[in-house]
C-alpha cells in the first residue's frame, strides 16, 4: 500500500508525469477489483428481539427484584461476510462479534453466570435451516455489579448455484427455557 502515497506525492510535480501517476493509479485500483462487479450483499442479520435478554433468579417461587441473580443481554451484533464461489458449491461465511452484558442482582453468590445462546439460519420462508448452541461466560471481579464480553462467531452458509444468499436469514439470540420465553414476552407486551 505505500504504492500509492508515493504516487500521490508524485501528482504535483508536472503535467507528463501526473498522467502517468493517474494511468499507473488507475491500473492499481482496478487490479484490485475496486472498478469490478460489488461483492453481494450479505444474508440478513439480526438479534431475535424476543431472545434478546433474559433474567435469571435464584432457585423457588420468588420474582421479585430481591430474587434477580443476573440480568443478560445481547446488546449489539457486528458482522461481516465473504463469499467463495467454486465447483464444489457456494457458501458465504459470516463473521459475527456480539456483545453481551450482564448484571450481577442482589440474589447472585457468585461472580460468573455461563449463558446459552444458538446462532440459526432460514432460508426466504423462515424455514430453520440449521442452528447451533454454544455458551457465553461472563465473569464480575470483586463486587462488580455489571460485565461485558464480546464473543467471535463464524458462521457457513452453503447456497445452490445461482441462488441469491442475501434471501437467507441469520439469527442470533440467547437460548430460552419456555418459562423464560414467556416472561420474555410479557415484559414486551408492557
Amino acid at each position: 500500500m505505500s504504492f500509492v502515497p508515493s504516487i500521490i506525492s508524485r501528482l504535483n510535480r508536472g503535467m507528463a508525469p501526473s498522467l502517468l501517476a493517474v494511468s499507473a493509479l488507475s491500473l492499481f485500483l482496478a487490479s484490485c477489483g475496486l472498478f469490478g462487479d460489488p461483492p453481494p450483499p450479505c444474508p440478513q442479520v439480526a438479534i431475535m428481539d424476543q431472545a434478546k435478554k433474559v433474567t435469571l433468579y435464584r432457585p423457588g417461587p420468588g420474582r421479585d427484584l430481591t430474587d434477580v441473580t443476573f440480568e443478560i443481554e445481547m446488546r449489539d451484533l457486528a458482522y461481516e461476510c465473504s463469499y467463495d464461489f467454486d465447483d464444489a458449491g457456494d457458501s458465504v461465511q459470516v463473521n459475527f462479534n456480539i456483545l453481551f452484558l450482564a448484571r450481577r442482582g442482589p440474589a447472585a453468590e457468585i461472580g460468573r453466570v455461563e449463558v446459552p445462546y444458538f446462532s440459526a439460519v432460514t432460508d426466504a420462508t423462515r424455514q430453520i435451516l440449521a442452528k447451533r448452541l454454544f455458551t457465553v461466560v461472563l465473569e464480575f471481579e470483586d463486587n462488580e455489579v455489571r460485565s461485558q464480553v464480546v464473543e467471535e462467531l463464524t458462521q457457513a452458509i452453503p447456497f445452490p448455484a445461482g441462488a441469491d444468499a442475501s434471501a437467507y436469514h441469520s439469527f442470533v439470540g440467547l437460548q430460552l427455557t419456555p418459562d423464560q420465553l414467556e416472561e420474555s414476552k410479557r415484559s414486551r407486551a408492557r
